[in-house]
């Protein structure tokens, strides 16, 4: 049984002087169809093309490119710096109270304040009751 080729998105004419072309990647239903064409179930080619797809990828990402993956380095390198210090930044500013939070603790520091006074000179009269009745 021979197996159907590959599909691929370059034409194969051989008028034309080979020049460097970019090789265009199957979409995922070129890939699906492809391999429903070689006698997989649909499950079956779907999840075959999701780890080609994945494979395909990865060889990208993980392809070396010198130069250019020092500054991708260099820039994770710096954007994790920059996520830690924005984190702290953001705990230090939730750890202190909020405008509604300062008010309030203002207007209750204010209520006792003033009401100290009182309270102690409540406690002063029965004291001197107190030490006035003991005579």
């Amino acid at each position: 049984m021979e197996k159907p080729p590959i599909p691929s998105a370059i034409p194969s004419s051989s008028q034309s002087p080979p020049q460097k072309q970019k090789r265009k990647l199957p979409t995922p239903k070129e890939l699906v169809a492809h391999y429903e064409s070689q006698g997989m179930e649909s499950q079956e080619a779907s999840l075959k093309v999701i780890d080609d797809l994945q494979n395909a990828l990865f060889a990208v990402v993980s392809s070396g490119r010198g130069k250019k993956d020092r500054f991708m380095v260099d820039a994770s390198r710096k954007l994790d710096s920059v996520n830690s210090r924005l984190a702290i930044l953001e705990m230090k500013l939730d750890s202190k109270p909020g405008f509604p939070q300062t008010l309030t603790l203002g207007v209750v520091s204010a209520g006792i304040a003033s009401a100290l006074p009182q309270v102690f000179g409540a406690f002063s009269q029965i004291w001197n009751s107190v030490r006035s009745a003991s005579k």
